[in-house]
């Protein structure tokens, strides 16, 4: 039973980590700069927590109330998230800014992460200060943790739940490895403590909405869903992101018609998102038409037959609707073409998530797919008198991107800006689109004759285009996804705080700063210390560019993962499984080499990172297999395995701290994670982000492959 309480360490890290995380995202406005947040928060405190574990011991006896309170504490921050806007004076469903995001993370990290670093050091201790021992027993707990996540309760049951049910098995495990009445008697209490959560798991999601009524809600693989009632209205959202409302005619009709009047509306439309908010009801005024709508979420559908009302749910049943259950972007690769209209009705691109169908290459597969002739459609927030630099210049990106794939493209101005794209002329003459609804008998609310001529008035598409034209565009794609950033700007803005100034001071940062000037730092700072030939630290120096490459390997997956096969809010749990694995396997190999081997297994692990990111960077240009990702995450693992066992075993052997090889890995994620998902990624791409890892891993490998000194001779 010695061996079990670093193994439950890693279970109660790893389940801390991915359940607040996806509660954070939906209360949030998860996007990949949130998660770059959080994740930086969870790695610094437990980083300084390993750090301070070797001046603060924490006393044998005292280790079972640590573990039974972090059981607690789980639950605990997943209440706390859903309360934040009482503590931000904020309204339901309101966004927040990224400052007070921050300051949440940090909060939370404290609480949780911190401790699980004092104890890292403390199980270290009782396991008689076998480092590499505490680490593999960790990497097991977590990787098991996350395979339980993944497999059984993500796609069965809440976030609370999930929090519930290992909480329990935890505390149980834990009054079993420490054996004694009092480590009982506590986890009896903490079971009953985690009972009155799960109590709560109902209310505190129904008071985060009042005074509205929440109707519903669901932990989905896919992210938070919520349908909230307000008067005669019920509107859903996923992680706090609106998907749309019912009697809402003027939204869908703006969505549908200016994309379906461009062309005679017969054969086959594509509806991606939205159809169960009123666009499978616009589309069928087309009689001619037939339309495929997809759907991610089946949850969405089941919401939506069960509280929108009889008119709104009747498309759903109509014999010319197909609805499929599958993400848009593979149903669009998958099939066989043809379609006469392709319309795209999703939250903004603030995400990877979502970005991904606003890139080159999706626009690119969209016309591949396309009748002749076909339209494609989606609509953007904008503004309908003032549209500021920062706003033009996301829609000029989008604009520009589609320009690279479409001869023609039109944008109509409105509050709600409507892209259209196809390869032949396309029309925002008002008179034309009146004499085209007439003729098709269309009774619309909104896209009627008598308001499009006030709407596309010469004017009104004057200042568009000239807006438009002063932006500063550049290509949204796959492996630089600028307009998750821009959205983030965009967001800040709403709040007139300080972050937004800096996003966009960063966004104009040449890519010297960014990435030139650290790199050279980082060589010339290991030149330095190579100079100086002495001191056991230098070993922790692999150890934090191993944290620094594994925390920014795994996140530059997990959007490959995002990509090319949709959304990765269900598979985060099994892709950082997969990761603590591969960590497990290779720190029991390191164990199992001889302690002689420490400087080559070092160096071996340092090569193996470059031959594996470049492996990445190769399969960047082609559409990578699931299981590949999940084999290089594996691969990375154990490698990082590997290396930590042998830099302990040097670092040990210069009689240094316990802590300290754990805390530099975690610090050197912390600045990987800070820095990849929120700035880097976006601004400079996926792909240029791999090489300059490919860089700096080189210059740590030449590092490392220094001769040692030479002993004197007698």
């Amino acid at each position: 039973m010695a061996s079990l309480p670093a193994v439950l360490l890693g279970a109660l890290a790893m389940t801390g980590q991915i359940l607040l995380l996806r509660e954070f995202a939906a209360q949030f406005y998860g996007n990949e700069m949130t998660y770059g947040l959080v994740l930086a928060s969870w790695l610094l405190w437990g980083g300084l927590g390993s750090l301070a574990g070797d001046r603060r011991r924490i006393r044998a006896e005292r280790i079972p109330y640590a573990y039974l309170g972090l059981v607690l504490i789980v639950p605990a921050g997943l209440v706390a998230l859903r309360s934040s806007r009482f503590v931000l004076g904020t309204l339901p469903g309101e966004l927040v800014g990224l400052g007070p995001a921050l300051v949440f993370a940090l909060a939370i990290a404290l609480t949780t992460s911190l401790p699980l670093g004092l104890l890292f050091v403390a199980n270290a201790r009782r396991l008689e200060g076998d480092v590499g021992r505490t680490y593999l027993l960790e990497s097991l707990g977590a990787a098991a943790a996350g395979i339980v996540l993944n497999f059984i309760l993500v796609p069965r049951v809440s976030n609370m739940a999930a929090a519930v049910i290992l909480g329990i098995l935890i505390a149980v495990l834990t009054a079993l490895s420490f054996r004694s009445r009092r480590s009982a008697a506590l986890a009896l209490a903490a079971c009953a403590g985690l009972a009155v959560f799960a109590a709560l798991d109902g209310p505190s999601r129904r008071l985060e909405w009042k005074p509205f009524d929440l109707v519903a809600t669901r932990d989905t693989p896919y992210g938070k869903l919520q349908a909230v009632r307000t008067a005669e209205q019920v509107t859903f959202y996923s992680d706090k992101r609106k998907l749309f409302t019912s009697h809402d005619p003027a939204s869908s009709e703006e969505a549908v018609h200016f994309a379906l009047l461009q062309r005679p509306a017969r054969g086959t439309a594509l509806l991606i998102g939205g159809g169960a908010g009123g666009n499978l009801a616009q589309a069928l005024k087309y009689p001619e038409l037939r339309i495929e709508y997809i759907e991610l979420d089946p949850e969405v559908i089941r919401l939506a037959l069960r509280h929108l009302p009889a008119e709104d749910r009747a498309p759903l049943g109509d014999p010319r609707v197909r609805v499929v259950h599958e993400d848009g972007r593979a149903r669009l690769r998958r099939s066989e073409g043809g379609y006469a209209f392709i319309v795209l009705d999703l939250p903004e691109p603030a995400t990877a998530q979502v970005n991904r169908f606003y890139t080159r290459e999706f626009f690119a597969l969209a016309r591949a797919k396309l009748a002749p002739g076909g339209v494609l459609g989606f609509r953007l927030s904008s503004a309908e008198n003032y549209i500021g630099p920062d706003l033009a210049e996301f829609l000029a990106t989008i604009r520009e991107t589609l320009g690279a794939v479409f001869p023609e493209v039109a944008v109509v101005p409105g509050a709600a800006n409507i892209f259209l794209a196809s390869t032949r002329p396309l029309t925002r003459d008002p008179d034309e689109l009146e004499r085209r609804i007439r003729t098709a008998g269309l009774e619309n609310v909104a896209v009627r004759p008598g308001l499009l001529s006030n709407r596309l008035s010469e004017a009104r598409r004057a200042h568009l285009d000239r807006a438009l034209e002063g932006g500063a565009p550049s290509l949204n794609t796959d492996l630089r996804p600028r307009s998750y950033f821009f959205s983030a700007v965009l967001w800040a803005r709403q709040f007139r705080s300080v972050e937004a100034g800096l996003l966009k001071a960063l966004a104009g940062v040449p890519r010297f700063w960014l990435l030139d000037a650290p790199l050279l730092l980082f060589v010339a700072g290991l030149a330095a210390i190579r100079l100086r030939r002495r001191g056991g630290g230098r070993v922790l120096i692999p150890v934090a560019v191993m944290g620094l490459t594994s925390i920014v390997f795994e996140i530059a997956v997990i959007l490959a993962y995002q990509v090319y096969y949709g959304s990765v809010y269900g598979r985060i749990a099994l892709l950082m499984a997969a990761f603590m694995a591969g960590l497990a396997l290779g720190a029991a190999a390191g164990r199992a080499r001889p302690a002689t081997a420490a400087r080559a297994d070092l160096a071996a692990a340092q090569g193996g990172f470059i031959l594996l990111l470049t492996a990445f960077l190769r399969l960047l240009k082609t559409t990578p297999p699931q299981a590949g990702l999940a084999a290089l995450l594996i691969g990375f693992g154990f490698l990082s395995g590997l290396l930590f066992i042998a830099a302990s075993r040097l670092y040990a052997a210069s009689g240094e701290r316990l802590g300290a090889g754990y805390g530099w890995d975690l610090i050197g994620s912390f600045l990987g994670a800070l820095a990849a998902s929120s700035v880097l990624i976006p601004l400079v791409g996926l792909d240029r982000v791999v090489i300059y890892l490919i860089l700096a891993n080189s210059a740590c490998l030449l590092f490392l492959l220094e001769r040692p000194p030479r002993k004197p001779s007698a």
